[in-house]
């Protein structure tokens, strides 16, 4: 999903009530100026403000890219403001939010789970995954991702030589840590790219958004890169 189609989706909140996860805190999204990138709301003691849209973008970006965002982080600071674009993302029936040691976080979800303009807390069983999660990337030293035409036979053949089972993520993709290393392994029938099959390994940079291709995995989006030997996915 485009951000573009993440405004659109906000829109459709225009004129709600939108209910604050810090209690006492309620907005009502009053209008999207899509031209000069700005949302307009009411605050609940009545005063009109507006918000860029480069804050929920950023918003975005990070729960796209990461388990969950803390949305104070990610805006650079904290204060009662910040809680107004948390609210406006919160209330997307696809993100849901829980406490990290009494930090309020938002993460995306796979399916929606709850209507416009309202909130849901993260079951706990699933919200301790993703604190796992957030722990497993945080001490990650490196991720290497296998792309495979035949993800039963390749995950066969790396269990039986390292003795470690993979986890499954979801359909078509497994996963396993070891020694700071994130190992995964994908069918190349979950990638909408034609993407060679083999061993990649993950690297930071912007890429140079030119004709390779790029591929969406695990909540993240990484330019293709096969040259000179070397199989890499760049972080976008």
């Amino acid at each position: 999903m485009t951000f573009d189609e993440v405004i659109n989706d906000i829109e459709k909140m225009v004129g709600l009530e939108l209910e604050s996860i810090k209690p006492g805190a309620n907005i009502k999204l009053n209008r999207i100026d899509k031209a000069a990138k700005r949302i307009e709301l009411i605050t609940f003691a009545g005063k009109i403000k507006t918000r860029p849209f480069s804050e929920l973008e950023k918003i975005w970006n990070k729960i796209c890219s990461s388990p969950a965002a803390h949305v104070d982080s990610v805006l650079g600071g904290s204060g009662s403001s910040r809680n107004q674009p948390e609210t406006v993302m919160a209330n997307l029936p696809y993100v849901e939010w829980f406490f990290i040691d009494g930090k309020k976080h938002l993460a995306l979800v796979k399916e929606p789970t709850h209507g416009y303009g309202t909130l849901l807390r993260m079951d706990e069983v699933a919200a301790i995954e993703i604190k796992d999660k957030l722990l497993n990337v945080a001490s990650t030293a490196c991720e290497v991702v296998v792309i495979t035409e035949d993800i039963k036979e390749t995950a066969y053949a790396y269990e039986k030589i390292t003795g470690i089972p993979l986890y499954p993520v979801s359909p078509g993709v497994y996963e396993q840590y070891k020694n700071k290393v994130r190992f995964i392994i994908v069918s190349k029938s979950n990638l909408s790219n034609q993407v060679k099959p083999g061993t990649y390994i993950v690297v930071s940079g912007g890429g140079n958004q030119g004709s390779e291709p790029t591929i969406y995995l695990d909540g993240r989006e990484f330019q293709v890169f096969c040259e000179g030997g070397m199989y890499l996915l760049v972080t976008l």
